[in-house]
């Protein structure tokens, strides 16, 4: 599954514009108290999920738990295929 996390890290600089050095980009880098992902970074990143992986996001799942690392993102991506 490490391929959800390769896809998220492409999303993030190539779709978000993140300028910074992609080697930060580890699958345990805080993605939210890192400053890569904002308020609208997360709204982007939910509708490239539900489109890109097939899944529905609730709002009540947009957390840190499941938001705050790439691969915390994976794991969440992951559970939701069950």
């Amino acid at each position: 599954m490490r391929h959800i996390a390769d896809r998220v890290r492409t999303f993030i600089v190539q779709d978000l514009d993140w300028a910074g050095d992609t080697d930060t980009l580890t699958e345990d880098f805080p993605l939210i108290d890192g400053k890569v992902l904002d308020s609208l970074g997360l709204l982007n990143m939910v509708s490239f999920l539900e489109s890109e992986y097939g899944i529905d996001v609730d709002d009540t799942e947009i957390t840190p738990t499941n938001f705050g690392t790439l691969g915390s993102i994976q794991r969440y991506v992951t559970g939701k295929h069950g």
